[in-house]
């Protein structure tokens, strides 16, 4: 019988459970520890091989079912700040605080990064992305990971995830100051309110926008770094995210380029300032933006999507859905097709993931629920599975809304309390 009130599928309360799990059992993220195996450490190697990911990634199904569920308001702020707590540790910008200098084997990349992560006239003698090079001139070692010159990833990634713990708890345990675990385990005061506005004046001073890598500057990451002071601001009132939309009009007119007909030619997948070097991919390399600029200007990422999905044929009924490298890239497209009401796009991406993307149910009672995305792993990839989770919350326009319209209201309205672990309607599925 269908019920008329909100609620979560089956599949959304199988991946709710495994997420509660991970979050609360405990782990070591220090320098003398190592996370859960489930953690995500691996996924769209080398950029995003961090288990900082996982933690991100999760917030975003989540931040959707505390709009479609708000009573369970307990459940998911408990698991969002245990996602905050581990992202002040040693492990979440182990990058950061391991990766000192340039990388001694960049000599030896794998040829496949070399044609498509690494300037060709700079083989040999360039780090790959996903090297941050804490150290390199002209900033020497910085050991704060939050107050960097680099490392804008870390510090935007967690302003979203601890806007997120906010948007879904109402809590201001995170506005009391805390420390990050910086190099050699020094450790640094911070705020969720110092980390936005440090990152919102350093992004005014620098209008191509900060270095994630150090020497590299990653449209994908200020996008989601944007996103991040978006929803800090819809719940605290402030005014950081200006920076954004005068960032969007300096991509417009240099990390992409337009030919006569209005068609996307190429997007930059980073650039290196001292180089004067555009990374670029061709059309569809605009579709992992999209993601993220959607809920901050739609015209912008419907522009990126609208090229990815004629670049690659996802709208042609007549072409085959080519099954690419990473995952995430089809991930992110059936995201974008269902908020951007593309229906043919998102029924061929989807039918596409059910045959090959291995959904399936896990557990000692068959009652938790992930992808598995054919690697014969013993956890589904955190990463790669929270995204996909996107799909089964809410409808279309669920991942926009609490950026543009967030529901403040569900504050003053009755919730669950009182829970010492999930509750057993989240963890059983219907028969």
């Amino acid at each position: 019988m269908h019920s008329p009130y909100p609620a979560l599928n089956d599949r959304a309360r199988g991946w709710l459970r495994f997420l509660y799990e991970k979050a609360v059992t405990p782990d070591d993220w220090s320098s003398r520890g190592t996370p859960n195996d489930w953690w995500d450490k691996s996924s769209t190697a080398p950029m995003c091989a961090f288990p900082r990911f996982d933690l991100s990634e999760s917030t975003y199904a989540l931040t959707m079912m505390a709009d479609q569920t708000p009573a369970w308001r307990e459940v998911y702020s408990k698991i969002t700040d245990e996602l905050c707590q581990r992202h002040t540790t040693h492990w979440a910008a182990i990058d950061w605080l391991t990766q000192i200098g340039h990388d001694p084997d960049r000599e030896n990349y794998p040829d496949g990064w070399y044609e498509a992560l690494i300037p060709a006239h700079m083989r040999g003698k360039y780090d790959a992305p996903g090297w941050t090079a804490n150290g390199i001139k002209p900033c020497g070692i910085e050991p704060d990971p939050i107050g960097s010159t680099g490392n804008l990833f870390f510090r935007g990634f967690f302003n979203l995830v601890l806007s997120t713990h906010k948007y879904i708890s109402g809590d201001d345990r995170w506005e009391q100051p805390f420390n990050i675990t910086g190099y050699q385990d020094q450790k640094f005061s911070w705020t969720h309110k110092k980390i936005a506005e440090y990152l919102s004046s350093q992004w005014a001073e620098r209008p191509e926008g900060p270095h994630c890598e150090n020497t590299k500057i990653w449209p994908y990451c200020l996008s989601a770094a944007g996103l991040g002071l978006l929803l800090f601001d819809g719940t605290t009132g402030k005014n950081t995210h200006d920076v954004f939309d005068s960032w969007q009009e300096y991509a417009r007119d240099n990390y992409m380029s337009v030919n006569d007909k209005g068609e996307l030619e190429w997007f930059t997948m980073y650039y290196d300032p001292v180089l004067d070097h555009h990374h670029t991919r061709g059309a569809a390399s605009g579709l992992s933006v999209s993601l993220y600029m959607l809920p901050q200007n739609r015209e912008f990422a419907s522009f990126l999507y609208e090229a990815a999905v004629h670049t690659l044929g996802w709208n042609n009924p007549r072409m085959p859905i080519a099954r690419l490298p990473d995952p995430r890239i089809a991930l992110i497209g059936l995201i974008m097709a269902r908020e951007m009401g593309d229906h043919t796009t998102a029924s061929r991406l989807g039918a596409f993931a059910e045959n090959n993307f291995e959904p399936r149910y896990f557990g000692d009672d068959d009652d938790r629920f992930g992808w598995w995305f054919g690697l014969d792993e013993d956890w589904p990839r955190g990463q790669l599975s929270s995204l996909m989770m996107m799909n089964e919350v809410g409808k279309a326009g669920s991942w926009s809304q609490p950026f543009t319209n967030p529901n403040l209201d569900k504050f003053n309205q009755p919730t669950v309390s009182g829970v010492d672990k999930i509750p057993a309607f989240v963890a059983k599925r219907v028969a």
